[in-house]
């Protein structure tokens, strides 16, 4: 019969692996409460109007609702910025279909929004001739302590490939 094994090396192994795995644990956790903290959820919720076509020259939207643009066409959403109370810093983002900021407005105050009813547009860079063809997303975002905290709604509309 062979002398019993020494198995302290592999136990202290693995003690050390466990101890690292629940410093990673905690560092994750750590990360998520900072850029999520609990108890943000406010409960409001933000409405968009409508997407209507924009007509940059005057600043005001031209025409009926739509989900539909051309490339070529800008537009901009319409948001009942006095739905949220008016110290409530508020952010609205648009997104083309590469997931790239291509306008925004804000963080303000939802009441400084309201104020001037602020349109959220997406006019078509002169250096780009015409938008990406794809899905553009709106997000509305709460923001606190200068980050945002709580998504409060979203709208998309589908920018048309050239017929």
């Amino acid at each position: 019969m062979q002398a019993r094994e020494d198995f302290r090396p592999l136990y202290w192994t693995m003690l050390v692996l466990g101890l690292f795995a629940v410093l990673i644990l905690a560092l994750g956790v750590a990360t998520v409460l900072a850029f999520a903290p609990l108890g943000q959820h406010s409960g409001y919720r933000a409405r968009v109007d409508g997407v209507f076509p924009y007509d940059a020259q005057s600043g005001q939207v031209d025409g009926p609702p739509s989900t539909h643009f051309r490339r070529d066409q800008p537009f901009a959403a319409q948001v009942e910025w006095d739905r949220l109370p008016p110290t409530m810093m508020v952010a609205a983002r648009w997104y083309d279909s590469v997931d790239a900021e291509v306008a925004s407005v804000g963080p303000e105050p939802a009441g400084q929004l309201a104020d001037r009813t602020a349109l959220v547009p997406v006019v078509t860079a002169p250096e780009r001739h015409a938008n990406l063809p794809g899905t553009y997303k709106l997000r509305i975002i709460r923001y606190s302590g200068g980050q945002p905290v709580e998504l409060l709604d979203t709208e998309n509309v589908v920018v048309l490939l050239d017929p």
